[in-house]
């Protein structure tokens, strides 16, 4: 069946059912001022049980690490014997309900939802838990949480650290990041930018910046003077990483400490040769976009010099990271696409068929993180560097500047000049996703297949060419350059592009960016949320350990950015290419679903492959994708 045949229908139920959509799905422009989100979150796009229980997993492993990090001191004999007193604590502070049938009982089920878990077998027992909760009169999430998680911090360690082993406390029950012992070596900074949580950052250099004047004498102190700079450049092998959007932002202050935010930019490049295994090199860091007040720092500047202004990178990689790179070009980037498809295309609509799971959790995930994530006094605001406004216009000027037209993958590689695989040979952010990326094309182009044979048929499908207009609209779903002449679709071929950029950034970006919050990002010695100590210091004559440490979060705060971190970078809910039992209806989409799998496993099998010859990056397995941006 043809898409128009079924879309260009007047029935009165299409019509009426589309009207009530668009009642229910109502633009906001002022939660995120002045980005697209829906006004009330509809009742159907709440999180689905099994997606509490996945974060209640999280959920267990945060609350027992954290309780025994600052329970630690009291002599307890076991992890059993530290939840128990915690929880008999709860109850003699008031923070869980003292009526004694309900609190002898929650005694006695909490420690084993806390140690034993949640999963499908244990669904008698968390219900049991609510409604022992709803007997009580407190519901856990407004009248309980707050006060238990008050008391889950009481006696956590504070303060600066002595040395970086301070951290590692802070874990008695999370592994180590497998990266840590890299944290200090050049190899593993450099690595970050082509496989770390912002493998994005990086464009070839045609000619430095004025602001930014490394000499050949920087260089070949790092490279060797068989080289120079004028060589590297021609031959397509130097790259900068340029966080100038941060320029000008307003430093934090959360809840007592001075935080500093930094825009620097660093210099990288790929030795000579024709060895496809030579990696990225670090050259060079100015802490600033102002070289009269931002020395150039190199490996030779001095180890703490060197370490600081690695570390400031880090900082502002993590920054950009989380309000423009996640936040703003997936979360906010995907929800105008949720909110404007059941505004105008029917349930039945084979684009809403396909498009609907990709969306599941997201308008809940958005609207979650506006009222407490980015909120004033909520997470982002306690351990980002700049103030919460500040953090927030981030994410609105990422995702205004982000044109849909050249975020097509091949086509943003190509623009930053990092798609020469010979002149930068390893970087697996971009081998792997592409993998990705052709694979869902592929499945798009087959689907599509089906519902459109010429681009006549695209032009005549009136809901497809509302959605498109909407999209792009100014009282609409403001996505920056969507669309072509006009804001209409005209050809099949942009369709399909159109519609693989959408699911490949609602599944496979996200979790290229949402993922590596856990295992990198959630340690505060390898990546900090923000800095403590202004850039200035390196104009000192020698940078000590003591204003290394100094720059590093104070031990509450990187509890905190643990805490917050590991959560949101391990939940798994659904995977790519894991549609709902009998969602497809059309029994000509089961082959061409099933093609589409098989390649993802394919992809699989490539990547645990080359994951054999190079530090392992496995944020881009299929199996470790969701479907939707749902966390």
């Amino acid at each position: 069946m043809k898409a128009e045949s079924r879309d260009n229908s007047t029935s009165f139920p299409i019509k009426n059912s589309l009207e009530a959509a668009r009642q229910e799905y109502q633009y906001n422009y002022t939660l995120i001022p002045s980005v697209a989100m829906v006004e009330t979150l509809p009742e159907k796009e709440k999180f689905p049980r099994e997606w509490y229980y996945l974060l209640a997993q999280s959920l267990k492993v945060i609350f027992i690490n954290t309780i025994i990090t600052n329970r630690g001191n009291r002599g307890s004999l076991s992890v059993g014997d530290d939840v128990r007193d915690f929880i008999l604590e709860a109850v003699v502070k008031g923070a869980i309900p003292t009526q004694f049938s309900v609190a002898s009982r929650l005694l006695q089920i909490i420690p084993q939802m806390l140690l034993v878990g949640f999963s499908k077998d244990f669904r008698e027992l968390d219900d049991l838990f609510f409604s022992l909760l709803r007997e009580s009169g407190v519901t856990v999430l407004r009248d309980s949480v707050e006060r238990i998680k008050q008391l889950m911090y009481e006696g956590q360690p504070t303060g600066q650290v002595q040395n970086l082993r301070d951290y590692e406390k802070l874990l008695p029950q999370i592994a180590l990041p497998a990266l840590i012992h890299t944290l200090n070596q050049d190899d593993g900074f450099a690595w970050m930018q082509v496989a770390g949580y912002n493998p994005v950052m990086i464009e070839r250099v045609n000619s430095l910046p004025n602001n930014f004047p490394v000499t050949d004498e920087h260089y070949q102190g790092v490279m060797g003077n068989d080289d120079c700079l004028a060589d590297t450049i021609a031959q397509g092998r130097l790259y900068i990483a340029d966080y100038r959007i941060l320029d000008g932002g307003v430093n934090g202050t959360f809840p007592r400490y001075q935080k500093y935010l930094y825009a620097p930019l660093a210099l990288f490049a790929v030795p000579q040769g024709n060895d496809p295994h030579r990696t990225l090199r670090a050259i060079a860091i100015q802490c600033g976009q102002n070289p009269g007040e931002n020395p150039i720092v190199t490996p030779n500047s001095g180890k703490y010099a060197w370490m600081f202004a690695k570390t400031v990178v880090h900082i502002a990689d993590a920054n950009y990271h989380e309000a423009v790179s996640h936040l703003g070009r997936t979360h906010l980037f995907v929800g105008s696409f949720a909110i404007a498809t059941h505004r105008q295309l029917p349930p039945s609509h084979p684009l809403s068929v396909l498009l609907l799971p990709h969306f599941v959790g997201t308008l809940a995930i958005n609207d979650a993180a506006q009222r407490q994530l980015i909120a004033p006094g909520g997470s982002v605001d306690i351990l980002l560097s700049a103030s919460i406004d500040n953090s927030r216009v981030f994410a609105v000027k990422g995702l205004q500047s982000y044109g849909f037209n050249s975020a097509m993958l091949r086509k943003q590689l190509k623009l930053q000049g990092v798609d020469d695989v010979n002149a930068l040979p390893v970087y697996p952010y971009r081998d792997d996703a592409l993998l990705i990326w052709d694979a869902i094309h592929a499945w798009v182009s087959d689907y599509i297949g089906l519902y459109y044979q010429t681009d006549m048929d695209v032009q005549q499908d009136i809901y497809l060419q509302r959605w498109s207009q909407e999209v792009g609209a100014f009282d609409g779903g403001r996505i920056s350059d969507f669309g072509q002449e006009n804001g209409h679709i005209n050809t099949k071929l942009y369709l399909i592009d159109a519609i693989t950029l959408i699911i490949f950034t609602a599944s496979a970006q996200h979790a290229a960016v949402n993922s590596p919050q856990q295992d990198l990002m959630s340690y505060a010695g390898m990546v900090p949320l923000a800095g403590y100590a202004p850039a200035s210091v390196l104009l000192k004559s020698e940078v000590t350990e003591a204003d290394y440490l100094q720059l590093l979060p104070p031990l509450e705060q990187a509890q905190k950015q643990l805490n917050i971190l590991y959560l949101l970078g391990s939940v798994y809910y659904s995977k790519l290419g894991n549609y709902p039992p009998r969602h497809f209806t059309d029994t000509k989409v089961e082959p061409l679903l099933q093609k589409f799998r098989k390649q993802l496993q394919k992809i699989e099998d490539i990547i645990n492959q080359r994951n054999l010859n190079r530090q392992p990056y496995t944020y881009l397995l299929p199996s470790r994708i969701p479907q939707s941006i749902n966390i």
